[in-house]
């Protein structure tokens, strides 16, 4: 191999390992991102109360949905595009593709902003809930602002430029959260009603937007209108030539309209993906509150304090979610390595090795966390309200999170469609079954269809990648070291709640709460893992795959206890 080879070689694997790098931290910083927003649901619900915090989430889900209409799939075009620009130095190509698509989504935010704004009391009454029209005019700020800064992290992601869009989004959630919590305390001292703290904190979506776009702007350079090159359409390819009145023209490759056209041909599909997401949210936001208002002919005060105690199940499990879909990035990138290569033996044993951590990690939290589900609720949320929906939302775990998983490894294969359509359904699943249930069992019913529909999610996913990749045949044998190591977390767990709960008894409710709950968490993650590895079921190959545990103190201690377990079969053996 010659000099000139090696070099192009080491700067392919420099360019694919920064790739993977710059992928690794823009994940990391919208789990983080998602972990700050979904943390701040606690302290509005323990200040607020259910009613205000019931009001909050249901125009939330709105408003996260028209921030995706309005921005979702651009940013994405705007960074395949400027790529693709800067790949051959056309530094006023990659600029043209940013001034357009800024106006672009300006205009379109402009516009969702209008009519989210201009009907607000539609969309108000549409939930069944008047009292959130202020609260979903408030929210309708943010999308004068983000979709400018989508549009420019779009355009740094393009550049492989990731500090400054992870450092936006991390100030954005950091701002909002800390505007919600200032108004927060201001509204409850004042005594304000929870249609007016919930419009206050709404405030902070534009507060968050406005803190982001600022963060996308610091340091950057400012284009003047003087000297600016004249734009000529034509075929030519991004060649300067001089003479017109002194200025510089540049010849682009495209007019405006057939630029226009590629970013849409590339947003369209991203948009609808992503719109799919938002839409669990939505739909519980505009079917469960007025179905709770049918049932029990009571006021919306009612309806939106049980909406709100149902949230809280939701906020509890999209915490699991989220750390699943953390674990699921950091296999990716093997799955996908195993894709290129062509080795579909490979290519089966990471998908099956995936989706039975997956398995694992969600049997594991939805068994947990029901058990729990009292002192869990008392500590985060200060009493017991809504306890049984609690548990049977964290049933939900388990499809949840083999949902996310699933969906993270079709994406490996090149497969975008087959999550979203699958999500989809998924959601029209679940507003089915909260029309039937909802009237009959109230939020138990609600959390009973989340399930439901996550199950359903997982199985259309499991389905699609069977399609894709020959996974291997599951194995009765660990299949039932599964089941027993389930079973041994559960005695642990539930043992230790009764003995700690007797223990505590004298305590505040509260305190003795938070004393059940972290042990009970921390014994059923040592006992399912300690299980996992005694019976045979997991192989240290597959524990190491998980990001953080090889070489560690961990890693060690599973290690000791598979020795163990070899030893003991070898000696039965013998």
């Amino acid at each position: 191999m010659s000099s000139s080879e090696k070099v192009e070689g080491t700067g392919k694997q420099g360019a694919k390992q920064a790739l993977w790098q710059g992928a690794a931290l823009l994940g990391g910083a919208a789990l983080l991102s998602k972990l700050i927003g979904t943390l701040q649901k606690i302290p509005l619900q323990n200040m607020a109360g259910d009613e205000t915090f019931g009001l909050y989430s249901a125009v939330y889900a709105l408003a996260i949905m028209w921030m995706t209409l309005a921005a979702a799939g651009v940013p994405v075009a705007v960074s395949v595009l400027v790529s693709e620009r800067v790949a051959v130095g056309d530094e006023h190509g990659a600029q043209r593709v940013l001034r357009w698509s800024l106006s672009l989504l300006g205009a379109s935010g402009l516009v969702m902003f209008a009519l989210l704004c201009l009907g607000a009391d539609h969309f108000a009454h549409g939930m069944g809930v008047d009292e959130a029209a202020s609260a979903i005019r408030m929210s309708s700020i943010a999308l004068l602002f983000a979709p400018a800064t989508a549009v420019l992290r779009g355009y740094r992601q393009g550049r492989m430029q990731m500090v400054q869009p992870v450092i936006s989004q991390i100030v954005e959630q950091i701002a909002r959260v800390s505007f919600m919590l200032i108004m927060l305390i201001y509204a409850v001292h004042a005594a304000w009603s929870p249609s007016s703290t919930a419009a206050a904190v709404h405030g902070g979506l534009a507060t968050g937007a406005v803190a982001g776009l600022i963060a996308m702007l610091w340091g950057q350079l400012h284009w003047r209108r003087r000297g600016e090159p004249l734009v000529i359409r034509g075929k030519g390819a991004g060649s300067r030539v001089t003479g017109l009145a002194g200025r510089a023209a540049i010849q682009y490759p495209e007019s405006r309209k057939k630029l226009l056209g590629r970013i849409a041909a590339v947003a369209i599909p991203v948009a609808v993906a992503s719109v799919v997401a938002p839409l669990f949210g939505l739909i519980d936001a505009f079917s469960i509150p007025r179905l709770l208002g049918q049932r029990t002919d009571a006021t919306s005060a009612f309806s939106l304090a049980e909406f709100g105690i149902y949230n809280r199940g939701v906020a509890l499990n999209q915490l699991v979610i989220m750390a699943a879909a953390g674990a699921a990035a950091a296999l990716v990138p093997a799955f996908t390595a195993a894709r290129a290569r062509g080795d579909d033996a490979e290519l089966g044993k990471r998908a099956l090795s995936a989706t039975r951590l997956a398995w694992w990690f969600g049997t594991a939290a939805a068994v947990g966390l029901a058990i729990l589900a009292g002192p869990i609720n008392v500590s985060l949320f200060s009493d017991d309200k809504g306890t049984g929906a609690l548990a049977i939302i964290a049933i939900a775990a388990a499809g949840g999170t083999l949902q996310a998983v699933s969906s993270a490894l079709l994406q490996g294969l090149g497969d975008m469609r087959s999550p979203a359509v699958n999500l989809a359904a998924a959601a029209l699943f679940k507003l089915t079954l909260n029309a039937v249930l909802v009237p009959a069992y109230g939020i138990r019913g609600a959390a009973a269809a989340m399930a439901a529909a996550f199950a359903a999610a997982a199985l259309l996913n499991a389905l699609s990648l069977r399609q894709r990749v020959q996974l291997p045949a599951p194995r009765l044998s660990v299949a039932w070291r599964s089941a027993a190591a389930l079973a041994a977390m559960a005695a642990a767990v539930a043992a230790i709640a009764l003995a700690l709960g007797a223990l505590t008894g004298a305590l505040p409710a509260r305190a003795a709460a938070l004393l059940t709950a972290l042990p009970g968490i921390a014994l059923g993650a040592a006992v399912f893992a300690a299980a996992l590895v005694s019976f045979g079921a997991v192989a240290p190959s597959e524990w190491r795959e998980l990001p953080g545990i090889s070489g560690t103190r961990i890693d060690g201690w599973l290690q000791r206890i598979h020795a163990a377990a070899l030893k003991r079969n070898l000696t039965k053996e013998g």
